[in-house]
């Protein structure tokens, strides 16, 4: 292709992020949990109040009004959450199948059964976990959308949706959940407008929840710092964070987000296979429904959900189906069975363990970044719900464990306090009451960032300190000058990002008539590697392709190397990225002061 890019100096003053005008719309934020999901919501006329998503479809209408619906889908009959019955094979677990086995690093999460059976069920169906996870996704949106409308003329509302995502996550399963919400009629284009999709990082979505509800405690206080901790089913997510103004109440992330697979399921996994391995119950005799009943009433909403790890009691008793008690068993009349207390901490040490060194890596990044150690430790997650977590935690770090008011719905409610402050923030139509409650919602102001970012483009030897004639493969530019691929990192892992200021990076690029693109592209690649590699290596990935108009024709293009060359460059290129947890981009082409639309096609 006859066209090449070259960078150039950007000047951030061409960059604004001015007002806009704005009007009333309904924010939805989506937990999408590994066990279970919740769903929250807010009107933009009343940002101070939110809503949980309840009554939802349900077997013998059971639980049907809780804060959350089960992660499940049976995909025979299409039953899912609260409508899935014992008989029933559903599939759990499935948003782990996001992730590619190299990324799911655990034996045993691998082996485990609910992957193991969730993955034979989609691949048996010809489906894609993709596809699996959108399927889940269109119930939940329907029953959403159904309640929404049942309270509000939702039909004539813009909606603004974010989903939670683990800390962890790469790039390429933030956007298979993209997919999957294109897929289940998320972002399908209304009469109303487009229904705007954004991924907010789970952590960050429960601080955020955390401090909209604790924000009049007296330990919130500028230059005080927080470590969030996020243990959910599957993942467990920390993240710091350290309050730069109350007034308005404004927060920026002290230390990077991290992770493990280190959730609930762990607890799970250890206390199944203590069924099969320490006790003598003959678990192949009883059928599907038998099971489940099973182990959700005596293990689920009894054992598991009382321990506390204190003295008392010493022992927990379960009562399993007769059928699978031995014969010898049942002569004796023992009816049921009995797990220890010593048991019952291993199970919960198998979560634990990677809770505390998230915890105190966090602790460490804190001192190191402010020289101080955090105010609290603020628990959230179904796990973070377990006394026996909270008491162990309290233990190891006394008077700082904080626990938010509503656990159950904080993620949910922090996704949904991201978009009404990201939307409304820059309106210019508030009335003075919604300014005034916008002020007090929590607004994260700087990030880090956990990714490098950057392009390959082409450089001039003569300006390569390192430059190897062995690596480097030198080609002559239009302009004569000799240069040679390299990355060009204009935001380094770690490297703090400020809300208000993009990021900026400046091209030039070159074409003959033959060959000019018909739309100005920029790939954006991405590298884990700290330091990221100067030359495009194994560890560096695509991360999106960016299109958007030329600004102006070729035969404007200044000419280089005289006329009869043919060569033309455009030298007023320039891409612009906002960190919002995660890239958010614009570009500037040419003499337009003011920011395009770009179409952003990410890499799967």
């Amino acid at each position: 292709m006859s066209s090449t890019f070259r960078t150039r100096v950007a000047s951030p003053s061409s960059f604004t992020n001015g007002p806009v005008a704005g009007g009333r719309f309904v924010a939805i934020g989506i937990d999408f949990g590994t066990t279970y999901c919740g769903v929250s919501w807010a009107l933009s006329d009343n940002p101070d109040v939110i809503h949980e998503v309840t009554e939802w479809p349900a077997e013998f209408h059971l639980n049907s009004r809780e804060d959350q619906v089960p992660t499940q889908l049976d995909l025979a009959t299409g039953k899912w959450g609260y409508e899935v019955t014992s008989q029933m094979k559903p599939i759990k677990w499935f948003k782990l199948l996001l992730l590619k086995d190299a990324d799911i690093v655990r034996d045993e999460i691998k082996s485990s059964h609910h992957l193991d059976d969730a993955r034979k069920q989609i691949e048996a169906r010809g489906l894609t976990p993709t596809k699996a996870v959108a399927m889940y996704l269109e119930k939940l949106w329907s029953h959403t959308y159904a309640q929404l409308a049942s309270r509000l003329d939702v039909d004539n509302m813009p909606l603004r949706v974010a989903i939670t995502v683990p800390a962890i996550w790469p790039p390429y399963a933030e956007q298979a959940m993209r997919e999957a919400a294109d897929m289940a009629k998320i972002t399908v284009v209304r009469d109303i407008g487009n229904t705007t999709l954004e991924l907010v990082q789970e952590p960050e979505a429960a601080a955020l929840s955390i401090f909209l509800d604790r924000r009049d405690l007296p330990e919130i206080q500028p230059q005080e710092s927080f470590v969030v901790c996020d243990a959910g089913g599957g993942t467990v997510d920390v993240i710091s964070y350290t309050v730069r103004s109350i007034t308005p109440f404004r927060i920026g992330e002290c230390v990077k987000g991290d992770g493990k697979l280190s959730g609930a399921y762990k607890v799970d996994e250890a206390f199944a296979a203590y069924l099969k391995w320490e006790t003598k119950l003959k678990l192949d005799s009883l059928s599907t429904s038998e099971h489940n009943v099973f182990v959700t009433k005596e293990w689920e909403m009894g054992a598991k959900r009382s321990f506390t790890g204190n003295p008392d009691p010493p022992k927990f008793f379960m009562t399993p189906p007769t059928k699978a008690i031995g014969k010898m068993d049942r002569f004796r009349g023992k009816g049921e069975f009995s797990i220890s207390r010593e048991a019952m901490t291993g199970f919960f040490d198998k979560s634990l363990t990677g809770i505390r060194t998230l915890i105190s890596d966090q602790i460490k990044g804190v001192e190191k970044e402010t020289g101080r150690k955090p105010k609290k430790i603020l628990l959230v997650g179904g796990l973070g719900g377990s006394q026996y977590i909270y008491n162990q935690l309290e233990l190891q770090y006394p008077k700082t464990i904080l626990r938010p008011l509503r656990p159950w719905s904080a993620v949910a409610h922090g996704a949904v306090i991201r978009l009404l402050q990201d939307k409304m923030s820059n309106q210019t139509n508030l009335s003075h009451s919604q300014r005034t409650m916008i002020s007090r919602i929590p607004e994260v102001v700087t990030r880090k960032a956990r990714y490098s970012y950057g392009i390959l483009c082409d450089k001039a030897i003569a300006t390569l300190t390192d430059y190897d004639r062995l690596l480097d493969k030198v080609k002559l530019d239009p302009e004569g000058v000799q240069v040679a691929p390299r990355m060009d990192w204009y935001l380094n892992k770690g490297d703090e990002v400020s809300k208000k200021s993009p990021k900026l990076i400046g091209y030039q690029q070159f074409a003959k008539a033959a060959n000019v693109p018909e739309k100005c592209v920029f790939i954006i690649r991405y590298s884990q590697s700290d330091p990221p590699p100067k030359r495009q290596d194994a560890s560096v990935a695509e991360l999106c392709r960016i299109e958007c108009e030329w600004d102006r024709p070729f035969s404007e293009w200044k000419v280089i190397g005289g006329s009869g060359s043919g060569w033309r460059k455009h030298d007023d290129l320039t891409l612009a990225m906002r960190f919002g947890g995660q890239p958010k981009w614009t570009i500037k082409v040419g003499a337009n002061e003011t920011e395009h639309d770009v179409k952003v096609e990410y890499s799967s």
